[in-house]
């Protein structure tokens, strides 16, 4: 792990719940505190608007929010190639089965 936190005191974070807490609202929370690592993972005490407790919660469930996450530019559109004018359409199966030499 890193040796310091990642996310710092009033910063807003994504609280991306485990399992057993899924009925954690899906909203944006506010880091009230950091606390210490253990088994090699800092701990947060985080505090959602919509909720009147406070949560404690690993760093592997925190996550930056979409809003603050950069964004790449757009990519250029690849440009389409044409066919080459030199070779004739392939025929369906059934059209190349009527024309072959029967023996």
């Amino acid at each position: 792990m890193s040796s310091s936190h990642k996310f710092g005191v009033g910063e807003k974070v994504d609280f991306v719940p485990a399992f057993h807490q899924r009925s954690a609202p899906t909203t944006e929370y506010q880091i009230v505190r950091q606390l210490p690592d253990h088994n090699g993972e800092f701990f947060y005490q985080i505090k959602s608007a919509r909720e009147p407790h406070d949560r404690v919660v690993g760093e592997s469930q925190l996550v930056r929010p979409a809003s603050q996450l950069k964004r790449s530019p757009p990519r250029a559109a690849k440009r389409r190639v044409k066919p080459s004018p030199k070779r004739a359409p392939a025929r369906p199966r059934a059209a190349r089965a009527r024309t072959r030499k029967r023996g």
